[in-house]
């Protein structure tokens, strides 16, 4: 692999895959604010440290929060990590090629961890507050991530019913943990609840009349995995069912987020066999139960995922999400994310997507973008980041001469001549790196970065997170080089 590769023509097939990756396009506009990518600054080394990351490889910003504990002086925006995510997917799919059933005991689990960016003590400065190593014993880890945070105002354990302010975040592994911590000081964290080990992960959670609610989803591709099921608490420390039957639908085998919204509580469910669906509960019609709004993944039944909610402007914004860029139920993939908005009344229109308000396409006109991966609203503006499969796509083209040969005769040759293009071009060819869009009335879109932020390997924006002192953080998936975190800030804070 290297600059001495032997130059051979390129195949008719590989022109035709070159001809198909070259139809994503922007729509042209004039930009007319908000932030460009020139604005972000990387806060962050690649995966925090080069000791910690050569060891526990961390790929993902998983779970981002601000939090700023009652009486505290000041608040610090925690990254929580998703560890050798890369390595868990090539084990998984392994399984799913060989057949039989997937021992997730023998999953290369490495242990995730918790830290906070310390900005006055250097801008790349992230002090470690929880780390699994602390948890788990060593050479027998069965938690990867940290899948998801927020805050909630819950009864103190030991101070006789009074209320504080807790940083919450979920654990992903062969159990899913909820912890919580008081301060996000180190050694200040609390187990409070496990979904035990049966594949189920706290996906989201979210606060809605004074409740904390818990989204569990089952992100896999078993035969027949239990639905999704909902959790409520009235203290943050005791939990119990509230539904637990993906909604009566079999199908829906994960709730991928709740959000309250217009005096409910909304829930969007994973459903890889029929496309997703919306639903809304817990409303002030304490008898009218849940009530279905969208089915069949809104636009499309390959929109397996109603995975990313954000509320801007008095509407509800929620993108979509082909698990793992494709669906072996339906036998598809390669199709761009889509964004629907909800209002008040409960109707919907197409944001991003077939015969869309903005124009664009799926994917915004890319059909690698195959998530809507996270949407934050920042000063006025609604910015969405994608996952972006150029990246992996990149890493099976330079190796398409042997797919092809493998395809056609089953073995994998001994000698076959590589394609005369280095990492970089492929990356080019492909768009490969994530995108950042941001549109301030969801009519009119603008693209801020569509490769991720200058490093292709940054395949998702994974978290975004907006501060009370004017920043944007930006949180990266990237498997190859480590996770990244960009920041950026707005000129009325700088002033």
């Amino acid at each position: 692999m290297g600059n001495d590769k032997k130059k051979v023509p390129l195949r008719h097939t590989f022109l035709s895959i070159v001809a198909l990756l070259s139809c994503g396009m922007l729509l042209p506009q004039c930009d007319p604010g908000g932030f460009k990518a020139s604005d972000f600054v990387k806060v962050s080394q690649n995966g925090f440290d080069p000791v910690d990351h050569e060891e526990d490889v961390n790929s993902y910003a998983w779970a981002m929060r601000y939090f700023k504990a009652d009486g505290a002086q000041d608040g610090h925006v925690y990254v929580g990590t998703g560890n050798n995510i890369a390595g868990l997917i090539g084990f998984y799919f392994t399984g799913l090629i060989e057949g039989g059933e997937i021992d997730l005991d023998e999953a290369p689990a490495r242990p995730p961890e918790i830290r906070r960016h310390r900005p006055d003590l250097g801008d790349d400065v992230w002090e470690t507050v929880f780390d699994y190593r602390d948890v788990e014993t060593d050479g027998e880890y069965k938690t990867s991530g940290f899948r998801f945070m927020g805050t909630y105002r819950a009864v103190d354990a030991d101070n006789k019913g009074q209320r504080s302010k807790y940083l919450y975040t979920a654990t992903q592994g062969l159990e899913s943990v909820l912890w919580r911590s008081k301060t996000g000081d180190p050694g200040d964290w609390q187990q409070v609840f496990s979904t035990g080990e049966n594949g189920a992960s706290i996906r989201y959670f979210a606060e809605h009349n004074g409740k904390m609610y818990l989204a569990y989803a089952y992100d896999t591709y078993e035969a027949n995995p239990p639905p999704g099921e909902i959790w409520v608490s009235d203290d943050g420390l005791n939990f119990e069912p509230l539904m637990q039957d993906g909604f009566g639908n079999p199908h829906n085998r994960g709730i991928e987020f709740l959000i309250s919204y217009n005096n409910w509580l909304y829930a969007g469910t994973k459903n890889d066999k029929d496309g997703y669906e919306i639903w809304k509960l817990e409303g002030p019609d304490k008898g009218a139960g849940a009530i279905k709004l969208i089915d069949g993944g809104a636009t499309d039944p390959r929109n397996e995922i109603a995975g990313t909610p954000c509320l801007f402007k008095g509407q509800l914004y929620i993108g979509s999400i082909i698990f793992f860029g494709f669906n072996p139920t339906q036998a598809n993939g390669f199709k761009g994310c889509d964004i629907i908005r909800i209002d008040e009344n409960d109707d919907w229109e197409t944001v991003v997507g077939p015969n869309s308000i903005s124009g664009y396409d799926s994917g915004f006109n890319f059909f690698m973008n195959a998530y809507c991966w996270w949407m934050e609203e920042h000063d006025g503006w609604l910015y969405a980041g994608t996952w972006d499969q150029g990246t992996i796509l990149s890493w099976f083209l330079d190796d398409l001469p042997t797919l092809i040969a493998f395809i056609q005769t089953g073995e994998i040759p001994e000698d076959v001549d590589d394609l005369p293009l280095e990492y970089e071009q492929w990356y080019k060819l492909t768009q490969a790196g994530a995108d950042i869009f941001k549109t301030q009335d969801g009519v009119n879109w603008f693209p801020v970065t569509i490769d991720g932020m200058g490093n292709r390997t940054n395949y998702g924006w994974r978290t975004m997170e907006s501060t009370p002192d004017g920043y944007l953080y930006l949180g990266s998936a990237n498997p190859s080089d480590g996770l990244e975190i960009w920041r950026g800030k707005t000129e009325e804070a700088k002033q």
